[in-house]
């Protein structure tokens, strides 16, 4: 057998090999861990109804008492949205941590604010660089640039 031969029979072996690998590979899904919680978020019988989602701040232990008297006192009101109380919101904290009342903003949620830190710290010079398991939403913060927020 000519040494020609043997790199021939070599690399048909490998290529082979090769493509058993990739077929074995591509017959099992591949998942990243953001895929595998969003699947899990969709799947509610993967959660426990006694257990707690960290992820959606949930607090065990519910409202405190104050809280809970606060709601009992709003809720003939629950069918508006109560935006006059925002500013009341906003000057509460503000003098309860000593800032300027136009320090605080007032969010419905956490969205706009981690929007907001990703556009205050990122340009088109300063990229968004983020973990893989990572803030997801910070990548689309871009997009409230160019609408001019």
């Amino acid at each position: 057998m000519s040494n020609s031969g043997a790199a021939a029979g070599n690399s048909r072996r490998r290529f082979l090999q090769v493509s058993a690998t990739a077929s074995a590979a591509m017959a099992f899904e591949v998942f990243t861990e953001p895929m595998l919680a969003a699947a899990a978020q969709r799947d509610k019988s993967f959660h426990p109804t006694s257990g707690v989602m960290i992820n959606a701040n949930e607090n065990p232990l519910g409202p405190c008492d104050a809280a809970r008297k606060a709601i009992a006192e709003i809720a003939p009101q629950g069918g508006r949205y109560s935006d006059w109380l925002t500013d009341d919101l906003a000057k509460i904290f503000s003098q309860a941590e000593g800032l300027k009342p136009e320090y605080v903003r007032v969010f419905p949620g956490s969205s706009g604010p981690l929007h907001f830190a990703v556009l205050a710290f990122t340009s088109p010079a300063r990229s968004y660089v983020t973990a893989d398991p990572g803030y997801e939403a910070g990548m689309r913060a871009r997009s409230l640039r160019e609408r001019g927020w």
